[in-house]
């Protein structure tokens, strides 16, 4: 291969780089008002614009300011939407002012998160960008699947994972199963999913069919092993996706690289779901984020954590 040829693999970094140097959030026009705004192998924000208004489903982790690259986006007032209340969904929300999240999670967010969960993720990041090495050179040779959007960032220049905090805030306004948030000419709909945190949420542009999952719907590990998990509250909130199926047209989630999805997604979660409680699924042993064991449900297209003393139907 010729020197010209690599350099235009790879622009702004050395041939075989697995660390480019690049912005930390990546951007992409998803449809005509949506982006999608991600911290790649992190977590994945949106930004859902109307006439009137342009709500930021998310912050991210808050180690970048995302507040300045959803005002480069649109020139609407700004307002978050946190789909839960957990740091790598919340961690810009410091750079807000005006803040809605479902009731339930009103004083989750604003409790002070311990210092080891901060610690614990950084940790975690750094096992991530080794493991990242070998990833990208097996790519680089043998399968060119990743695009701009997949390559991992190390963490910002200037950013200190030491003194990496997470912040808590306040919300500005509760939200509700089943209301209705108007952003002019746009509609979102609540959707309250409990199951991996009892305050999460799912937003829905039925109009143009776009389903935004949170972390109720994911395609590597959802999480539902930790002690606020309830897998019957997960089934139930699957379900209820599941049944909106033939009105959604694409389906976006909060985590890993495959971050947009047909709506059959919908349907394999909850059915996935229900086969975990009548004890049908099949597991392998692995860890989570913060190194902690589990079980793994794995399907098709999608995966489960679930804790190690879970009790299943036989």
């Amino acid at each position: 291969m010729s020197a010209s040829i690599e350099n235009q693999h790879y622009p702004d970094t050395e041939w075989g780089d697995p660390h480019p140097r690049r912005e930390w959030f990546h951007v992409r026009q998803l449809d005509p008002g949506v982006h999608l705004i991600s911290e790649p192998g992190h977590v994945n924000s949106y930004l859902v614009e109307g006439s009137d208004v342009a709500y930021l489903l998310d912050t991210g982790l808050g180690v970048a300011n995302i507040r300045r690259v959803a005002e480069s986006l649109s020139g609407k007032p700004l307002e978050v939407i946190n789909t839960h209340y957990h740091f790598d969904h919340t961690g810009g929300n410091r750079l807000f002012e005006r803040i809605s999240i479902h009731e339930s999670g009103a004083e989750l967010l604003q409790r002070p998160a311990s210092p080891e969960t901060a610690s614990a993720y950084m940790e975690y990041t750094q096992r991530l960008l080794e493991a990242w090495v070998n990833y990208k050179e097996s790519d680089d040779v043998y399968f060119h699947l990743l695009t701009a959007e997949r390559l991992l960032r190390p963490l910002p220049e200037g950013f200190d994972p030491s003194d990496y905090q997470i912040v808590p805030t306040v919300p500005t306004r509760l939200l509700h199963d089943d209301d209705v948030l108007d952003l002019g000419g746009r509609q979102l709909r609540v959707l309250h999913t409990p199951g991996h945190s009892p305050d999460s949420i799912c937003l829905f542009d039925e109009k143009n069919g776009l389903l935004f999952g949170g972390d109720t719907i994911n395609t590597g590990p959802i999480y539902a092993q930790t002690d606020e998990s309830d897998l019957e509250a997960f089934a139930r909130s699957t379900a209820r996706l599941a049944d909106l199926a033939s009105s959604v047209s694409r389906v976006f989630v909060c985590h890993f690289m495959r971050m947009e999805n047909p709506p059959v997604l919908l349907r394999e979660v909850a059915d996935g779901f229900q086969r975990i409680l009548d004890g049908s699924a099949t597991y392998r042993r692995n860890v989570d984020t913060y190194n902690s064991p589990v079980r793994e449900a794995c399907f098709d297209n999608f995966s489960v954590f679930i804790s190690e003393s879970a009790e299943l139907g036989d």
